[in-house]
């Protein structure tokens, strides 16, 4: 089966719907039609999320205490916790990079996700004195619960 033949199986309970409403909504045959449709492509959909699935990172606003917490590390301007192995960033940091991939839903169309993220850019245009002040306010000005001074 080559690739635009699966692309016309993935679009086809869509279209199949949009085409005959009638029919898959209101005759038992249609009805079964329909769901079987629908039960393949959620098949492929769980067999294709089981083999594409990406590691997350696990990521902490920055708090003005863990500068004097003994598993603070900060190196080549990346700040991590070493205790639970997380990326720390200061808030309104990390700029999402936005791919373009064929759409699954509408044929010939393109749709935009997230491939990445840039943890060293601002989200917004947001000056350094208000990122300073949310970095004072994090965890209400308290530090962590895990934090353990030097």
């Amino acid at each position: 089966m080559s690739e635009d033949d699966n692309d016309d199986q993935l679009l086809s309970w869509y279209e199949a719907l949009a085409e005959k409403p009638d029919y898959y909504m209101n005759t038992e045959a249609g009805q079964k039609e329909l769901a079987e449709m629908i039960r393949k492509e959620s098949e492929r959909l769980l067999t294709e999320l089981g083999k594409t699935v990406k590691r997350t990172r696990e990521v902490i606003w920055l708090s003005k205490h863990c500068f004097d917490c003994k598993y603070f590390q900060k190196n080549n301007g990346r700040m991590q916790c070493k205790k639970w192995d997380v990326r720390i960033v200061k808030p309104f940091y990390g700029r999402p990079i936005w791919s373009s991939v064929p759409s699954k839903t509408h044929k010939g169309e393109k749709e935009m996700v997230v491939d990445d993220i840039d943890w060293s850019s601002k989200w917004k245009e947001i000056s350094d004195t208000i990122v300073e002040r949310a970095v004072e306010m994090v965890n209400g000005g308290y530090p962590y619960f895990c934090f353990t001074s030097k």
